[in-house]
């Protein structure tokens, strides 16, 4: 309960969390902490992330860090 209203709070000032889990590497929004050999998913897909990110009226705030798939 008081995870959801913090969220609450956060979007209501225009505060997003980026969680970007199975989608393509974007450097915009991304910082890359690490790669993984991997061939369940394509390259440059996002495979954990470490770190949320934010957007702040869909300006980032904190990019969210992550751990990006490779060829193996």
């Amino acid at each position: 309960l008081t995870y959801k209203m913090f969220i609450d709070s956060l979007s209501k000032y225009g505060i997003e969390p980026i969680n970007p889990i199975n989608e393509t590497f974007n450097p915009e929004l991304h910082e890359a902490i690490g790669m993984e050999p991997t061939a369940q998913v394509k390259a440059n897909t996002i495979v954990k992330v470490i770190q949320k990110g934010y957007l702040l009226n869909e300006r980032v705030i904190r990019p969210a860090r992550v751990v990006v798939a490779k060829a193996p």
